[in-house]
């Protein structure tokens, strides 16, 4: 089992700051708004999955130890990522084009379901899942920190 850090999956990476719609660690005095214009996207090469991805984090720190975040993922049409589990929980919407997702230790694809803009998934912590998408997607997922990857070996 392989525990992949933010932090680490950005190294050779700096996360611009146009990228940030907040800076990090970053706590909102009362409330925080962010157009759409404001959310930048940017590259992100992730150990073990395809290039391709972009991310764009809206809130929060994704790498601090406490607090939350909310980020975009943006996937190229006919991505596909592999078996993987988060710590915590992801809490994930489809905003746009079509999200692929299966649960289990073994990628099946016979398992795996369709999701439209507007769905909502909350995948517990530990529990590994694996998709991928159909034409342009993109997701924003929010949760508590850290965010971390874990690959199984």
């Amino acid at each position: 089992m392989r525990l992949i850090p933010i932090v680490a999956l950005l190294v050779g990476f700096a996360l611009p700051t146009a990228v940030l719609a907040q800076e990090p660690g970053a706590e909102p005095a009362d409330h925080v708004i962010v157009t759409a214009e404001a959310v930048a996207f940017a590259p992100i090469e992730i150990p073990g999955f395809d290039s391709g991805m972009q991310i764009a984090v809206v809130h929060g720190d994704p790498n601090a130890e406490t607090g939350d975040y909310t980020l975009r993922l943006k996937f190229p049409a006919g991505y596909s990522f592999p078996v993987h589990w988060h710590p915590m929980a992801e809490h994930l919407t489809v905003l746009s084009g079509t999200f692929l997702l299966g649960m289990g230790n073994t990628a099946d694809e016979a398992a795996v379901q369709t999701y439209q803009p507007g769905a909502f998934l909350y995948i517990p912590g530990e529990h590994p899942h694996y998709g991928g998408v159909e034409g342009e997607t993109v997701v924003q997922l929010h949760g508590q920190n850290p965010f971390k990857i874990v690959l199984p070996e």
